[in-house]
Formats: structure tokens, C-alpha cells, sequence
């Protein structure tokens, strides 16, 4: 079942930075996949539950295509979409700081019910801010995200081998033309979309951090003589490349 291809991240009011006390370093990993394919980053205690799902998202680069569930201390939390699962708490309620996790605990998210791509998330410090937390960052990460509906981790593994021998049946094909003088006839139609768009040892660790601080950089604004505008972004996804658009709502 499909989730909506939105990732909505509420702002928050700077002036809370001065209350934070605590943060989480993390690393969250995709079962079942050789070499591993992680990602670590820090949050601070303030961070809810469907904060943490988009982060996630984000961090690992997943689309948020579909539905989702964390499993925590034996109870499962997630947003809760129009026909799908029900959740008995309310995700933006349930804070990282009151699960009572301490370093070296699990838990775990999967991520699409049908391809079941199931992460573990464990706790490796937690500690006080450090001077200029400002907001999540990635601080490691290894090999890019599996495209989407690729059909699970097995499947994805047996895909790259599929993908490698392609590209070089493909480019043994490229060069016997050349050599015999005459142009290269090339198939891409009958390849999978991601073939020449996916590289699985890529990770761009400064990009995620930029994509991250343009996230995070608006905030709670108030203009004189106006109400109140609370500033949101709504993340999209296209092509594995970040459109940060912003509305305001007034409250």
C-alpha cells in the first residue's frame, strides 16, 4: 500500500535550542544486505517519532512511497495513513528522550511491507548537546539507498549483479561496433529504469548535510503587526534530488 510521496517537517522555535540537554548519536543499517549499507547521524531528545521516520528517510534516501512501522520496547509507532495501519499513540507525541533508550540499544524500522526492507536502529552515545548543535546532522554513511520497489534486500543484491553484467555485456557491445566501424546499437529500453542511474557504493555525505540544513533553516517568524506564521516545509522527492518548497499557516 502507498503512503503519500510527502515528507512534512514542523519548524521549530529556535528559542528552544537554549532547553535541549540531550542528544542521540545513531546509526541505523538495512538488514540482510552485504557490504552494509548505513547511515549515522545525531538528534537531540526533542525529536518525535514521525520526525525520526522522515529523518530516515532522508538519511537513508528513501522516497517515502510507502507505509512504515518502528518497533520499540514491544510496541509499534508509525503515521498512521487513510487504509492502513492504525497506531494507538499519536507519532508527533512520543519523544526520543522519554523511550528511556541508552546507548547500546535497539530498535527497529521497517520501511515498505511489501519489499520489507527492515532497519536497525541502535543507540551508540547519548550525551549533552554539544556547543552549536543546531539541528540533525549525518556524520558517516556508507553506499547509496536501493532504488524503490526493487523487491526486497535478496532481490536487490541478485538486481546489482544484474546491473553489473548488463553494463558489461552492454559497453563489450559498444566496443565491438567501434571497432568494426559501425554505430553502436544500444537497448536501453529493455533495462530497468535505475540500471544507469544507480551506483550502489555512492554515499555524498556533504550533500545529505546540505539537504538537511535547508531543512532546518526556517523557523517560528513573527512580523510585526501580522499574525503568527508558523513556516513549514514540505519535502518532495524527484530523482533522488531535493525540492524544498515552504507554505505558511496561520495559527
Amino acid at each position: 500500500m502507498k503512503a503519500k510521496n510527502v515528507v512534512q517537517s514542523a519548524a521549530v522555535d529556535p528559542r528552544s535550542a537554549a532547553v535541549r540537554r540531550t542528544i542521540y548519536l545513531l546509526k541505523v543499517h538495512i538488514l540482510n544486505i552485504s557490504p552494509m549499507i548505513y547511515r549515522r547521524f545525531i538528534i537531540d531528545g526533542n525529536t518525535n517519532i514521525t520526525e525520526l521516520h522522515h529523518l530516515i528517510q532522508i538519511m537513508m534516501g528513501w522516497e517515502n512511497q510507502h507505509l512504515h512501522v518502528f518497533h520499540i520496547w514491544g510496541v509499534n509507532y508509525g503515521i498512521a495513513y487513510e487504509g492502513g495501519t492504525y497506531y494507538r499513540d499519536d507519532p508527533s507525541e512520543i519523544l526520543i528522550e522519554d523511550l528511556g533508550l541508552r546507548a547500546r540499544d535497539k530498535f527497529s524500522y521497517v520501511y515498505d511491507f511489501g519489499d520489507y526492507w527492515k532497519h536497525e536502529i541502535r543507540i551508540e552515545k547519548v550525551e549533552n548537546a554539544r556547543p552549536g548543535y543546531r539541528h540533525p546532522i549525518c556524520t558517516a554513511g556508507r553506499r547509496a539507498c536501493p532504488p524503490e520497489d526493487v523487491g526486497g534486500p535478496y532481490a536487490y543484491q541478485d538486481a546489482l549483479i544484474s546491473q553489473f553484467s548488463w553494463i558489461q555485456k552492454t559497453l563489450s557491445n559498444v566496443f565491438d561496433s567501434i571497432e568494426n566501424g559501425e554505430v553502436p546499437d544500444l537497448d536501453l529500453d529493455s533495462a530497468p529504469w535505475w540500471y544507469l542511474k544507480h551506483h550502489s557504493e555512492v554515499f555524498d555525505k556533504k550533500k545529505m548535510n546540505q539537504a538537511l540544513g535547508k531543512l532546518y533553516q526556517k523557523r517560528v517568524m513573527v512580523n510585526s503587526g501580522e499574525p503568527w506564521a508558523v513556516t513549514m516545509l514540505i519535502l518532495m522527492f524527484k530523482d533522488s534530488t531535493f525540492c524544498i518548497n515552504k507554505i505558511y499557516c496561520l495559527i
